[in-house]
């Protein structure tokens, strides 16, 4: 007796219904390679686009930047008041018997 092989095992006998699955299969591929041509242009096209943009907005930025010092140059006084901060200090004796900070001791 010969083992029983089921249908989706066996190889098909009918040469027509090889030759439309080997089409059916060729036509899959040719759509998929054109899907993923398709996407890789698109997502090049973005990449351009942003590429492009970070291009014109890096040269807008670098045309203004001597534009804004000058502006800010003629608008300060000629004379800079000097700035303090006041404040007050108290010195504080370290403890002769606290505990060691850092690793293994207590904060």
């Amino acid at each position: 007796m010969t083992p029983r092989v089921s249908t989706a095992e066996a190889p098909a006998r009918n040469p027509i219904a090889r030759s439309l699955a080997l089409a059916v299969l060729g036509v899959a591929l040719v759509a998929a390679a054109i899907m993923g041509a398709v996407v890789f242009a698109v997502l090049l096209g973005l990449f351009l686009v942003g590429y492009v943009v970070s291009l014109a907005h890096a040269w807008w930025r670098h045309f203004r930047a001597p534009r804004r010092a000058a502006a800010a140059g003629q608008a300060e006084s000629p004379v800079a008041k000097p700035e303090f901060i006041e404040g007050e200090y108290e010195v504080v004796e370290a403890a002769v018997d606290a505990a060691p900070r850092g690793p293994g001791g207590t904060a």
